[in-house]
């Protein structure tokens, strides 16, 4: 019952706000999430320990007003995801814009896969589509929803460009097969690992982070290209492409996979400097820590 409502519930807004103009759901949605600043009190803080521990050299107003854009632009990326996720390829390719996009194509030339690494940063989404729509697929790996019939509305919508999902569980077997295709898997790496994660540095802080996306660069020597993107005032968006990352490989696998992940790490730390509002702050990021604190 509970999913059946869920999918309800969803499907009543996909049919309202699919049929938005594009500017109208961006907006609506940023008052939606300047309300959300001031109800959801959980989350408020959440955003901001996050920000106010982390190492970016903001003032206790500078913080509270990063928490506040990053509440909007959430707001905006919600109201505008069911119009985007039905948005044509020629209407995608005047929304998105590509920096850099040789990189991509000079690591799809190699034809033996690549790892895209990302992050919950800008609108992702948006991203994943616009490539897909410009002959650029690729395969995300990311957890299923609970909701069964909601996860299959989503993954049909956002694959219906040639892109193809891979659900967490299990996402290793599956990532090497698409690999051994020449196509590109699409890491998400800045979510919490819990214990199965390796300690890198990020934001000044400890976080534990999936070691997978290394593993597999390192094991069939593939590039790492990161891919961000960034919304721009005017409701475009910017998709950045940047050069295959240079790891290295001194033998020892276990070193290796410690400093390509913080490598990686380092990639997505440099894009929320310099737009920390629109990456993630609501995810714990650091629950997870290397030693647990001492009572005394």
């Amino acid at each position: 019952m509970k999913h059946a409502v869920e999918y309800a519930l969803y499907r009543l807004a996909e049919g309202v706000l699919r049929y938005l103009q594009w500017d109208a759901a961006l907006a609506a949605g940023k008052l939606a999430g300047a309300a959300a600043y001031w109800v959801d009190r959980r989350h408020r803080k959440v955003v901001l320990d996050n920000i106010q521990n982390s190492d970016l050299g903001l003032s206790k107003k500078d913080s509270i007003r990063t928490a506040k854009a990053c509440f909007r632009h959430f707001g905006a990326l919600s109201f505008s995801l069911p119009r985007l996720l039905f948005m044509n390829a020629d209407e995608l390719k005047r929304r998105v814009a590509f920096q850099g996009i040789e990189h991509w194509d000079a690591a799809q030339r190699l034809g033996k896969g690549f790892i895209g690494l990302t992050g919950h940063f800008g609108n992702w989404e948006a991203m994943a589509l616009a490539l897909s729509a410009s002959g650029r697929s690729l395969a995300v790996i990311g957890r299923k929803l609970e909701n069964p019939w909601l996860n299959e509305r989503l993954r049909i919508l956002r694959t219906r460009f040639g892109n193809l999902t891979i659900d967490k569980g299990g996402a290793l077997k599956e990532a090497v097969k698409v690999l051994r295709r020449g196509m590109g898997v699409g890491f998400l790496l800045d979510q919490d690992a819990r214990s199965n994660g390796v300690f890198v540095d990020f934001l000044g802080r400890q976080a534990s982070t999936h070691p997978a996306a290394a593993a597999l660069a390192l094991r069939f020597n593939l590039p790492i290209v990161p891919i961000f993107s960034h919304p721009q005032s005017d409701g475009t968006i910017i998709v950045r492409v940047e050069p295959a990352l240079e790891i290295s490989r001194t033998g020892n696998l276990e070193a290796d996979i410690l400093s390509a992940t913080q490598l990686m790490s380092d990639a997505l730390e440099r894009q929320v400097r310099l737009s920390p509002h629109v990456w993630f702050w609501m995810h714990r990021r650091f629950k997870t820590q290397p030693y647990p604190p001492t009572r005394g």
